[in-house]
């Protein structure tokens, strides 16, 4: 690490590139006009260089800009900026020569997304894209979730540790198979199949391959859901005069059955994460609330069969032991730029 450069982070990123990929030069893209001067783009600049690793020819794409590239500004001396840089290998059969411009785009809109809310990637995370991965294109890759780069370990830099987190996108078939297991084993299962853990923008799901259906269809059957946590952009609990009241997004509503039939009849809690705070579930021979540093509604038998049988539709539901009702809030999709409806749910 050069502790007399102006650009500290920015060198190190380099310099762990460099162990890969020698003295090539990537090809770079900037934004004219970045965040810290007033401008839309979160990253400072995007590297895109030609890899064969694992066997298979794809663009490997590295961000600057998670990370404190220049002087030490956050508190934590052991972390730079966010402690991370976002890395995706790309094969897109339209852009062989050269890299793919829709990946910038997608990686700006993560970026804008964690600088917003403060809400990091980490290995083992996963989300929907709203859409697909490449919009305008003809994809079955509509999620994404997040790997350990397979060629850069964590590096220590004079503003902090940082490491490198690779987006590998998903079909909606192996999303709800992550949300119905666990990412870290389903990943592990299809790094067996590609270790450079490739976004193929025109493959098909793996599930289509008999043995690793079985694997994940056993896995999830055996340990059931690791989905300890479902954040909802709408609702939460409160006390009406009618009785209590938990609120819930209406495209959040999937992911809170699911952890009812795979996590909590596996005797294990699920936090649900509101804006204003959060409620922790579990299953009970019978439906109780509790108060005390959180809220922890237990439910019953009965209950739990009622709230997967509600539907995707504004409304509100009492349940079964007359204790809790469910309110379903309708929830606005945006485009890209957040300035239209492109879709309602609910």
């Amino acid at each position: 690490m050069d502790q007399g450069s102006e650009v500290p982070g920015w060198d190190a990123i380099d310099g762990a590139l460099r162990k890969i990929y020698g003295d090539t030069q990537p090809l770079h893209w900037a934004p004219s006009l970045p965040a810290i001067a007033g401008g839309n783009d979160c990253l400072q600049g995007i590297s895109a260089y030609r890899s064969t690793f694992g066997g298979r020819a794809h663009w490997h794409f590295v961000t600057y800009g998670y990370s404190e590239l220049y002087d030490k500004e956050s508190d934590d001396p052991n972390v730079s900026g966010w402690g991370f840089e976002m890395t995706v290998r790309v094969v897109d059969p339209e852009f062989d020569d050269t890299p793919p411009t829709w990946v910038m785009s997608m990686l700006q809109n993560l970026a804008r997304y964690v600088f917003r809310t403060g809400n990091v990637f980490e290995p083992g995370h996963y989300t929907t894209l709203n859409g697909p991965i490449a919009l305008g294109r003809k994809t079955e890759l509509v999620a994404a979730a997040f790997v350990s780069d397979p060629q850069l370990p964590p590096i220590d830099t004079v503003n902090g540790k940082v490491k490198f987190v690779q987006l590998v996108g998903l079909t909606a078939g192996e999303y709800d198979a992550i949300r119905d297991w666990d990412s870290d084993k389903l990943m592990a299962a299809a790094a067996k199949r590609d270790p450079a853990m490739l976004t193929v923008l025109d493959r098909k799901s793996w599930l289509l391959d008999a043995d690793f259906k079985r694997t994940v269809d056993e896995g999830a059957a055996r340990d059931g859901s690791s989905m300890g946590a479902v954040f909802t952009t709408r609702g939460g609990f409160e006390r009406e005069l009618t009785g209590a009241v938990l609120g819930i997004a209406a495209n959040t509503l999937e992911d809170v059955r699911r952890v009812v039939q795979r996590r909590l009849e596996f005797g294990r809690e699920t936090r649900v994460v509101g804006p204003e705070g959060s409620v922790m579930l579990a299953a009970g021979d019978k439906t109780q609330i509790s108060n005390d540093d959180e809220v922890r509604i237990a439910l019953s038998p009965e209950d739990r069969k009622a709230l997967l049988a509600l539907p995707v539709k504004r409304g509100d539901y009492p349940l079964p032991s007359g204790r809790l009702t469910v309110r379903v809030i309708p929830i606005e999709i945006l485009d890209g730029e957040r300035k239209n409806v492109i879709e309602t749910i609910g």
